[in-house]
């Protein structure tokens, strides 16, 4: 990841981990109680129940992963319904703040078998190795250059037979204006903190990039990596559309 998006994201994971994967203002540290908390996680469990049903009912009726492993885990929103029904958890993320906050969270709730790495780890590890690779609102804060790089390394990390589920946005109804003005925070940040000022929020409040990707380069990347098997979920989220792709890595020599 660029050296800025990872500095946002450190930063998120430093000051308001919720809201940086949850963008509510009840998610803000400022706000956050009891009540809020345990929202946030029951939104992680609902999330991993449906992950499940859609894979059984359109890719694999016998699918129950030993292995899972999710990027972007942040503070173990998902990881903890991953662990409660696998052997093994990888969580991946950018920030150290995330990942400490997931380590205390997996411990508090007496879950041993969940790993947590930094995403500059995310090479050492083996290829064909896990039953299930997942990625949700984590792609669209990733320029599209290094995302693509990473949903390669992503696909290459599933198991002969295993499954893929990655959320990624292809399309926003932002006017041209507003793209413009978004590029141009991400290129600069005395505009970007100008911005922060005009709105309310501190200079130094950190960015939250939504970046686009062509389906078409993905279903490519699919291709070439035999995931034939691809059921499409669409998404809206306010002025943007999001597309979770379940896919099935197949062999190569069939």
């Amino acid at each position: 990841m660029s050296k800025s998006a990872a500095s946002d994201w450190q930063k998120w994971g430093k000051e308001n981990p919720l809201f940086g994967v949850l963008s509510d203002p009840k998610f803000l540290n400022t706000n956050l109680n009891e009540q809020s908390r345990e929202e946030f996680f029951q939104t992680g469990e609902q999330h991993v129940s449906r992950v499940y049903e859609v894979i059984q009912s359109k890719l694999r009726s016998d699918f129950q992963p030993r292995r899972v492993l999710d990027f972007g885990c942040g503070v173990g929103r998902l990881l903890i319904p991953f662990a409660r029904r696998a052997q093994t958890v990888l969580g991946v993320d950018v920030s150290p703040g995330m990942l400490e906050q997931a380590a205390d969270n997996c411990r508090e709730r007496g879950l041993e078998a969940v790993q947590l790495i930094g995403i500059e780890e995310l090479d050492q590890l083996v290829p064909d190795s896990f039953e299930l690779v997942h990625s949700y609102i984590v792609f669209q804060h990733i320029p599209v250059q290094e995302g693509e790089r990473l949903l390669r390394k992503l696909i290459d990390l599933i198991a002969i037979g295993g499954i893929g589920v990655i959320q990624l946005t292809f399309s926003d109804d932002r006017s041209a204006t507003r793209r413009a003005i978004s590029a141009l925070r991400v290129r600069s940040k005395v505009m970007h903190g100008l911005f922060n000022v005009a709105s309310g929020k501190p200079f130094s409040w950190p960015r939250m990039q939504m970046n686009r990707y062509s389906l078409n380069r993905v279903f490519d990347m699919l291709s070439a990596s035999c995931c034939l098997n691809l059921h499409v979920e669409l998404e809206v989220h306010g002025r943007f559309r999001s597309a979770t792709l379940f896919f099935e890595k197949g062999n190569r020599g069939t």
